[in-house]
């Protein structure tokens, strides 16, 4: 019988990685005797020493499915260390240059003149001024990352969250020993919450009753309920019942009400009602909203724009080539009238773009063209009003970051397109930069899914008419062979629709177990399971079918340089990440589909990125970019452009060499240049998204897959957004009643707000 208590030690050449978990850093690797090893590796990633000689000390396992495996405790490479770390992690340092290094000096006294001689250096063959200077960065970066990681890892902190917290605090001085005096700033840093802070910080011994932890976990349990929830306020019997969870602690109100007393003395939390209470950023948020609402109601009206407004509409009709409905006739009424707010409502085909575009005519008669902006959460979203409207148009960061510097934005009319998905901080500083003179102009289906971050500002305001109001119902559709934006609004009404019907721009495409629920309930669990993957198997089969008819058309717009509309022609959306129908494992397959391109690719944890791979950006960041025309000429320099999450791309170019994946964003005409290193933080494939992803989009043609394994994720509002993506076509495929039972599930889930809660005892 194995000795579990004895610690064996093990060695060979590290041969393949079987599985890594990129957070938790466990892997499952295979020496060059085929030995199976396990355990935790956190100095780099394990994939970066396939093919070194390693030394482990650790205990022998029987795994129920491996076998026999090597559990190691520790992972040592046997090559001296700081060679490994010179030619692995730290740039411009080949492995020839780092044995000459180590030939003439040894590890400490190479250390030393990294750290303080570095000039010594040049005295290398390949290295030169600019290449040092690279080195050295490199090395600083990975010297303080050492240290951080020695601290951390006692207390099992991956080395994917060291990086992150390095990245996070690499401005900050002492940051070991500020981590010692206050643990809790971990709780910055995404990806850390407050238990991985209070293990460390009970582990430096801090009291489980201290006021000062209590604090750290309220703030931080009261951000975290905001960001998951959509919610931008709770109620104190919630937030004192989170608390109990959070620090296993049971009848402490009395402890909990001290510390909240603190926190609104101190500010950093505010109470919005009577036992509810908010983070102090989105109350001052929505409360500046709530302001910014009510000072404009309370203005007169502006002069009529013009007088005789049915004669001016009957002109606008001819113009325009079609008729208003009296809906729309009343929108663009309300503005004429004096108006210097407006909601704009309207659900999927009911003429919001049209009624924009004769609004923004109508104000042409006392502004000047230049002096109307209409702008949207999203690049695509921005594009799509400007092309409907014929106005100009921007995405609202790209807005404030050109005025940070102003007052208010310079112009005299503002119209917010897709207002559902700008939640509560971006759209109060949206309305922080709108000139009281201004009038704004606010766009939106409130049927979509509410806003990725904490409030429901749209819902709010037309609740509480904190505006007037003016809602569309009346669908527009060509003919009656097209159904996309009725069968959206039935599905939104919980009804299901005639969804078999021929349609010229919707297809459902049956791929169903037969009688499921009798199946469900006549076989084994095991049998059952079978099928259902059968059953997967020929839905991913058809959607691979129909994608492949998008192959030609996609290949002719990219060779006629129309990226933009490559980008849009065709876009699968699920509901999931996971599984066989889920965004991962899609993309893997639907890039097999449409990129066939034979030249070097870059492998990733999760992806494999190649030249012309469709792909998104999924974090809001400063990236190191040029335009397109500077990138056309070979320019050497570089501008810092904001990219943001949700922007699609073209990689254009694989540079080895320099080790950049280089991304063109025709939208916004920049090129952005990622490290490789940055691609599983930065950037995904795109042939596949989720339907919050594609908020704000809008698609040639959408697929979406119907399976009962995503029936968690299945409602009304999820439904409706995703069909109501597509322009042109819209292909559902799938479990039919997987499909029926989404269209009659009613999203009922009701987002708590700072303006609900300020606004609800005035109007009970």
């Amino acid at each position: 019988m194995q000795d579990e208590h004895k610690t064996y030690k093990l060695s060979g050449v590290l041969k393949k990685v079987l599985y890594c978990n990129e957070e938790t850093k466990y892997c499952i690797a295979v020496l060059e005797n085929n030995q199976k090893i396990c355990g935790q590796y956190f100095d780099t990633s394990i994939e970066k020493i396939v093919g070194e000689e390693i030394v482990l000390t650790g205990n022998w396992i029987t795994h129920k499915k491996y076998g026999v495996q090597f559990e190691f405790e520790t992972l040592e490479l046997k090559e001296a260390e700081l060679f490994f770390f010179l030619t692995k992690i730290v740039k411009g340092v080949s492995k020839k240059m780092a044995h000459e290094m180590l030939e003439k000096y040894t590890e400490e006294e190479l250390v030393e003149i990294l750290n303080n001689k570095p000039s010594e250096l040049l005295n290398f063959k390949g290295i030169k001024e600019k290449k040092l200077q690279t080195i050295l960065q490199s090395w600083q970066k990975f010297k303080h990352l050492r240290e951080l990681g020695s601290f951390l890892s006692k207390y099992r902190v991956t080395s994917n969250l060291i990086t992150k917290i390095y990245a996070h605090f690499s401005e900050v001085e002492n940051l070991i020993e500020r981590l010692k005096q206050n643990p809790y700033i971990l709780i910055q840093v995404k990806g850390i919450g407050f238990k991985k802070a209070d293990e460390i910080a009970l582990s430096l011994g801090l009291d489980a009753k201290s006021q000062f932890r209590i604090m750290a976990c309220m703030n931080f349990t009261l951000r975290e309920y905001c960001d998951n929830n959509g919610n931008s306020s709770i109620s104190k019997e919630h937030l004192y019942r989170l608390l109990d969870e959070a620090l296993n602690f049971h009848n402490e109100e009395v402890l909990y009400e001290s510390c909240l007393h603190t926190m609104l003395a101190q500010e950093e939390i505010s109470q919005t009602s009577e036992n509810r209470f908010a983070p102090r950023m989105l109350f001052y948020a929505e409360s500046r909203i709530l302001e910014f609402f009510q000072n404009r109601a309370k203005e007169l009206p502006n002069k009529k724009i013009v007088s005789n407004f049915k004669e001016y509409i009957e002109k606008k009709e001819k113009s325009l080539g079609f008729e208003l409905s009296s809906e729309q006739k009343h929108a663009v009424e309300i503005i004429n009238e004096g108006s210097n707010t407006l909601f704009l409502i309207g659900y999927a085909g009911t003429g919001k773009s049209t009624s924009s575009r004769a609004i923004l005519e109508l104000l042409e008669e006392i502004v000047r063209y230049d002096d109307i902006m209409t702008i949207a959460l999203s690049g695509i979203a921005s594009q799509r009003i400007s092309d409907t409207t014929g106005y100009n148009s921007a995405t609202i960061q790209s807005l404030l970051v050109q005025h940070k510097d102003k007052e208010y934005f310079p112009y005299k009319v503002i119209l917010l397109d897709e207002a559902s998905m700008v939640n509560s901080v971006t759209f109060y500083q949206v309305i922080s930069k709108i000139h009281p003179d201004s009038i704004f102009i606010v766009v939106g289906d409130d049927g979509q899914l509410p806003a990725i971050g904490a409030g429901n500002i749209l819902h709010d305001c037309i609740k509480y008419e904190l505006a007037p109001v003016c809602k569309l119902t009346k669908i527009y559709r060509q003919n009656e062979h097209q159904a996309i934006a009725v069968i959206a609004n039935e599905i939104r009404q919980g009804e299901i629709p005639q969804y078999q019907d021929e349609y010229e721009d919707f297809k459902f495409y049956d791929i169903s177990i037969n009688n499921y629920y009798a199946a469900k309930n006549s076989q084994t669990q095991q049998n059952f399971a079978q099928l259902r993957n059968e059953n997967t198997e020929r839905i991913l089969n058809s959607i691979l079918h129909i994608a492949s008819g998008y192959i030609k058309e996609l290949y002719a717009l990219i060779k006629e340089k129309k990226i933009n509309k490559a980008l849009t022609l065709f876009q699968i959306i699920t509901p999931m990440k996971g599984g066989v129908l889920g965004v991962e494992n899609l993309n893997i397959q639907l890039q097999r589909l449409f990129n066939s391109s034979r030249e070097t690719s870059k492998q990733t944890r999760l992806y494999e990125y190649k030249l012309m791979d469709k792909v998104i950006h999924i974090k809001n960041e400063n990236m190191k970019a040029q335009t397109m025309h500077m990138y056309k000429t070979s320019s050497s320099d570089f501008v810092e452009k904001r990219v943001f999450n949700g922007q699609l791309g073209l990689i254009i170019k694989l540079d080895f060499d320099e080790e950049k994946c280089i991304v063109l964003y025709p939208n916004d005409d920049m090129v952005v240049f990622y490290d490789f290193d940055m691609l599983d933080s930065h950037l995904s494939l795109a042939y596949c998204l989720t339907i919050h992803k594609t908020q704000g989009m809008e698609y040639e043609n959408a697929l979406i897959p119907m399976t009962f394994s995503h029936y968690i994720m299945h409602n009304t509002k999820l439904l409706y957004t995703a069909i109501t993506r597509a322009k042109k076509m819209c292909h559902i495929v799938g479990e039919e009643d997987a499909f029926k039972s989404a269209c009659k599930r009613i999203e009922t889930t009701k987002r708590e707000s700072v303006i609900n809660d300020i606004l609800k005892e005035h109007f009970n």
